[in-house]
């Protein structure tokens, strides 16, 4: 029989003995219900993560992770989609990934990775170029970012690519316009510094493009046009958009050239866009234009005083000569009336033949000084003989005349003109050059007539004007104005050709009849501002 404590102990024995099989029990539950919450929330977290790729995949973002523990790389079937490859074609070896990258990033994307996994940079972004399959590249925003674990150490990266193909095509295109555009384009700030600008400033003005950067643009601007300028950046910075600005910018050689400015404003990011336009050679026209009006209203004045001149020199010529040799007549004529008052009247009609003679070589001359005979019965070349020797005669300068080649004669109208030319040019040397001689050449060269009248007088500068140097008086520099003018409306030409000190070549260049509208010999350059011959 049991003592009492032998019960005792056995009872406290199996009483253990089914506490801890109880105990086993509930822990073996606990455990397994734990392995479910957690297998629940790891098929969760998945599907979650599932969702999250799969609305990246939506929105155009190809998934990609890095494990550096293996460096292996995991891509998402979007990635694979953009970049053509299939799944055990494109690898999981890290090398093969960066391979991908277009040679002039390839570097440049490794060490964007490298610093931001050592904590240098905050963030890893950057535009890249990545191979496709097919050998092709398509541009690709990349964003990554990293896992580290409890030591610090870099375990994973985890990044999309995004294709921008479309967009950086679009920029290339854009730059490519900015850069091929002839009119001048920039982007500047609200502090009047340029912050981008296209090539044509650096080939308009010369500055180079950090030169141009870094002043601001009234460092550039003349001084006369800064106020205007500054005035117009100021309604920028309002909001306002600033059309036809025009002024002037100082190029690097010192120069000044005229500038059209088309600007306007973004507030938002505090930026000007600007096209301008170099109207320099407009601006010049502009100013020869105005310039070639008021010579030609001088010009109507100028010939208004000529003629004016003429007719008194004309009205001169019959008062003190023809006039006065008829009275003379007239008075001889009286005293045959007479004759028992008259000792001789032989001496008297002598007299008055002799009067008779004079009077009609005056009026012959004055003739042939207004409107040869000859220039139209025998031609230019005898009217410019005649024309030379009576030059002479009459200021003691020596003058010649001469012929070289044969050509067709002038039609009337153009005669008189070329006659009237080479007698005002005549008329100048005579008042203007102090030349001791004057040649005149007639060459017919092609179908054109060529008249070169040549001195050895005082010259002057064809480039500041054409007249002497020293003249006050602006009638030289009007003649030939007039001259130019009166050839340009018959198709002809006039050269000039001129130098202080070394005499004068005047080129008058008429065409033939029926020769049309053709390039004459010698050309005038519009208005022969620059042209220098040397002389032989």
């Amino acid at each position: 029989m049991l003592s009492p404590l032998t019960i005792v102990l056995f009872l406290a024995a199996l009483g253990g003995l089914v506490f801890g099989l109880y105990q086993r029990q509930r822990s073996q539950r606990i455990q397994q219900e734990l392995q479910a919450e957690i297998s629940t929330q790891s098929r969760a977290l998945g599907d979650l993560n599932d969702r999250i790729r799969r609305g990246l995949d939506g929105m155009g973002a190809a998934l990609w992770e890095w494990d550096l523990t293996d460096d292996t790389i995991y891509t998402s079937d979007l990635f694979l989609e953009i970049t053509q490859y299939a799944k055990d074609e494109f690898g999981r070896e890290a090398a093969h990934f960066f391979e991908c990258f277009h040679p002039d990033e390839r570097s440049e994307i490794q060490r964007e990775f490298r610093e931001y996994l050592n904590h240098k940079t905050a963030q890893c972004s950057a535009e890249v170029r990545f191979r496709c399959s097919d050998g092709h590249y398509v541009w690709m925003h990349l964003r990554a970012v990293g896992a580290w674990d409890e030591y610090g150490e870099a375990t994973s990266l985890v990044g999309s690519f995004s294709d921008i193909t479309s967009k950086m095509e679009a920029e290339e295109e854009r730059d490519r316009l900015f850069n091929l555009s002839t009119d001048m384009l920039s982007v500047g700030g609200f502090d009047q510094f340029q912050q981008q600008i296209n090539p044509a400033w650096v080939r308009v003005l010369g500055w180079s493009r950090d030169e141009m950067m870094g002043h601001p643009i009234l460092h550039f601007i003349h001084p006369d046009d800064q106020k205007v300028s500054s005035e117009a950046w100021d309604l920028l910075k309002e909001g306002t958009p600033i059309e036809g600005l025009e002024n002037r910018f100082r190029c690097r050689d010192g120069s000044f050239r005229w500038l059209s400015w088309s600007s306007f404003p973004y507030a938002d990011r505090q930026l000007v866009f600007s096209v301008v336009r170099d109207i320099t050679v407009q601006k010049k026209s502009e100013h020869q234009l105005l310039e070639y009006q008021n010579r030609l209203r001088s010009l109507s004045n100028q010939l208004s005083l000529v003629e004016d001149r003429q007719r008194r020199e004309l009205a001169s010529a019959i008062h003190d000569g023809l006039a006065q040799q008829l009275f003379g007549i007239r008075a001889q004529m009286v005293l045959l009336k007479y004759p028992e008052k008259v000792p001789n009247l032989q001496e008297v009609v002598v007299q008055i033949i002799q009067i008779l003679d004079d009077t009609m070589s005056d009026a012959r001359s004055l003739s042939f000084e207004l409107f040869p005979p000859v220039l139209y019965e025998v031609g230019l070349e005898a009217a410019i003989v005649w024309l030379a020797h009576s030059f002479g005669e009459r200021t003691g300068l020596a003058c010649t005349s001469s012929r070289e080649g044969e050509g067709e004669e002038l039609p009337e109208d153009l005669r008189s003109m070329a006659y009237q030319c080479v007698r005002e040019l005549l008329a100048n040397v005579n008042k203007h050059a102090q030349a001791q001689k004057v040649e005149i050449t007639l060459n017919y060269v092609n179908q054109f007539l060529t008249i070169l009248v040549e001195d050895d007088g005082l010259g002057f500068d064809v480039r500041v004007q054409e007249r002497p140097t020293g003249v006050t008086d602006s009638t030289s520099g009007f003649g030939l104005f007039s001259i130019r003018e009166r050839l340009r409306s018959v198709d002809g030409r006039m050269l000039v050709d001129s130098k202080p000190g070394q005499g004068t070549r005047i080129f008058l260049s008429f065409p033939h009849a029926g020769s049309g509208h053709v390039t004459p010999p010698v050309s005038d350059d519009d208005l022969n501002q620059d042209v220098d011959f040397s002389h032989g």
